[in-house]
């Protein structure tokens, strides 16, 4: 599958799953906004973990959004790059209990890639006072399932999962190296 054709499939599947929790869970947690616990800035609590194909959504949504200008992607990236060092984020190991302080958080706007390109773990979280309120697991292990299968039919074999900034690290390192390619290739052609 091409990946443009994923990625529409992917920010589809993930609408469908917003729109079920948002009217059958969202009105029974507390208002993000309203809340002085940042969850998403929180290095020992963040620990959501992404596929390729979910970063390459995160990356075109921030590189795309009139919203953001190219210095604030790059102070996107290097937050990424940053919470790699500091919380010694990897692929290695069991990436789900690497936790760090989410760089598409940004105060007083929230998640930059909100509407676009959030991640299922982020779409099903909420603060809720009593556990039955809890969004149930069948819909979330769907879209993830989902997110899975998109991701090895753009990719191939089954991809590994990794924290947020590790992948979001890598996904701008690559593109760095594609402009340059394409740079050179423009200054070398005869």
């Amino acid at each position: 599958m091409q990946e443009p054709k994923a990625l529409i499939q992917l920010r589809r599947a993930k609408q469908n799953f917003a729109d079920y929790i948002n009217r059958n869970y969202a009105f029974k947690a507390f208002d993000c906004r309203k809340c002085t616990n940042v969850c998403c800035a929180d290095p020992n609590f963040m620990n959501v973990n992404i596929t390729r194909l979910e970063a390459v959504a995160i990356w075109r949504t921030l590189n795309s959004t009139p919203r953001l200008s190219r210095e604030q992607v790059s102070e996107v990236v290097a937050r990424a790059r940053a919470a790699v060092d500091k919380y010694s984020l990897s692929f290695n190991g069991d990436t789900f209990k690497q936790t760090y302080s989410c760089p598409l958080f940004e105060p007083g706007i929230g998640c930059l890639v909100h509407w676009k390109a959030k991640p299922a773990p982020c779409i099903q979280y909420g603060c809720y006072e009593n556990w039955q309120d809890l969004p149930d697991t069948v819909q979330f292990s769907r879209v993830e399932r989902r997110v899975e299968q998109l991701n090895e039919r753009v990719y191939g074999d089954k991809q590994d999962y990794a924290t947020i900034p590790v992948w979001l690290s890598r996904i701008a390192d690559e593109m760095a190296e594609e402009e340059n390619s394409k740079c050179n290739d423009i200054i070398n052609k005869p």
